[in-house]
């Protein structure tokens, strides 16, 4: 192990450590360690600048704009009473609502973001209507819409139907290459147990009130009755952006084709929010100020704060050294269960703190050398991995959906992380024993 390797788990010991203590700002500690990647020579500049401007990050802001935009419409509270209405006061039915949004919005947009974005401000009206902690709610459909992700082959699940048989291929075990309902069959059963969990059972775990003072869509929601109402013009572009700027990022994959079959440039799910905020702003639905104020910069900083501590381990090569651990373990086990738990926990547990993408980089690779030197099947373990690459929701590093859910249900990292050991048990517990019975080694 190498010295800088070991001072950037020092460094990300003591972000962690940080966001437990909560007597800083979650931005405060976030760029605190920014700079102590930056100095130690953990990060580049560059790696800096570049996670400033990442996607997530810009799709985020906009949508936030396009959602303090939306909620000062009269279709929101439409909406929530409709809902309200429904469930005939019934949590249970509320969450199933809920629930079964967040999946529709993950599965099409193939993005745990865009799909919170889309969903999070009905709900939080939803909860105003029907006074309700939206701290009891925003949990579960923060985990759904993270959890769902890459199940239901549409959408981004095909991206990463792709990204898994590149490598596939790149090991040069083509007679393994997966088919298209692979991740349906290996993850179905848990996108199941994620609908009843979040629909039955999450709301009971959640804080009746919000641990630290809300800063986002809830607080938004609440504000709207201190604005002027606004006038029929304005009320339907907003209701319009927002309308079409969720079907674009919806059917995404579907409008790109036709764009480029058209010879034109495609859309990225960033880009499509981005020019749906401007809309709203350059037709006066809200003013520059408002805009900006709509726009959580604590969680947004906390956002950067994740991504650069994910690029400091990744460019130490944290991955590559616990990846080879795993490789070793694994070829040492003779029980096809226990070698599916060491594909799924330890990606599980290090996707909690690393990009996604970045450890599917790592451990998928890995699953299948290790595979293919004992000379067997490698779907199990490498749809393991993959699972466990999109079910981050345990600490605010895991993906920019989490500090979302932590600002809007008013959670720090104890009460998130306290939300989160049933879910990734059960999760966890689903995925080992069903993947590993229907792909077996």
């Amino acid at each position: 192990m190498n010295t800088q390797l070991i001072i950037c788990l020092a460094i990300s010991v003591m972000v962690i450590a940080g966001y437990i203590w909560n007597k800083l700002s979650v931005g405060t500690v976030g760029y605190l360690g920014i700079v102590l990647f930056l100095i130690t020579g953990c990060i580049s500049p560059k790696d800096v600048l570049g996670n400033i401007g990442n996607a997530n990050l810009i799709m985020i802001s906009s949508m936030f704009i396009i959602s303090e935009g939306f909620k000062r419409t009269q279709a929101i509270r439409l909406v929530a009473d409709t809902v309200r209405k429904i469930s005939k006061g019934s949590m249970t039915m509320v969450m199933l609502g809920f629930t079964l949004a967040s999946v529709i919005a993950a599965t099409f947009t193939g993005s745990a973001v865009a799909a919170f974005c889309i969903v999070a401000p009905i709900v939080t009206a939803t909860c105003e209507e029907m006074n309700i902690s939206v701290s009891k709610a925003i949990f579960s459909v923060g985990l759904t819409c993270i959890a769902a992700c890459g199940i239901i082959p549409v959408g981004g699940s095909l991206s990463m139907l792709a990204e898994l048989n590149g490598y596939v291929a790149a090991n040069g075990y083509e007679q393994y290459t997966l088919a298209v309902m692979d991740l349906f069959k290996s993850r179905g059963l848990s996108l199941v147990a994620l609908i009843i969990y979040s629909t039955f059972l999450g709301f009971r775990f959640a804080p009746e009130k919000p641990v630290v003072a809300t800063t986002d869509s809830d607080d938004l929601s609440k504000r709207v009755a201190h604005h002027e109402k606004l006038n029929s013009t304005r009320e339907t572009i907003a209701i319009v952006v927002f309308c079409l700027v969720t079907l674009l990022l919806v059917f995404n994959t579907q409008l790109n084709a036709l764009l480029t079959s058209a010879g034109i440039q495609a859309l990225a799910s960033w880009e499509i929010a981005f020019i749906g905020a401007v809309i709203l702003v350059a037709t006066g639905v809200l003013s520059s100020k408002e805009a900006c104020g709509s726009i959580p910069i604590d969680l947004c900083l906390m956002v950067v704060g994740g991504l650069c501590m994910g690029t400091a381990l990744a460019n130490t090569g944290a991955g590559d050294l616990i990846g080879g651990a795993i490789a070793n373990v694994a070829t040492k086990l003779g029980n096809p269960y226990l070698i599916g738990a060491v594909f799924y926990l330890i990606p599980f547990l290090l996707t909690q703190v690393m990009q996604n993408r970045t450890v599917m980089a790592v451990f998928a690779p890995i699953a299948i050398l290790a595979c293919k030197s004992m000379g067997v099947d490698c779907t199990g373990p490498l749809m393991l991995v993959a699972s466990a690459c999109c079910t981050a929701f345990m600490t605010p590093m895991a993906t920019p959906t989490v500090p979302l859910v932590m600002g809007i249900g008013g959670y720090d990292m104890s009460s998130n992380l306290k939300q989160s050991l049933l879910p990734a048990l059960i999760l966890s517990v689903v995925n080992i024993f069903w993947i590993m019975t229907v792909y077996p080694l």
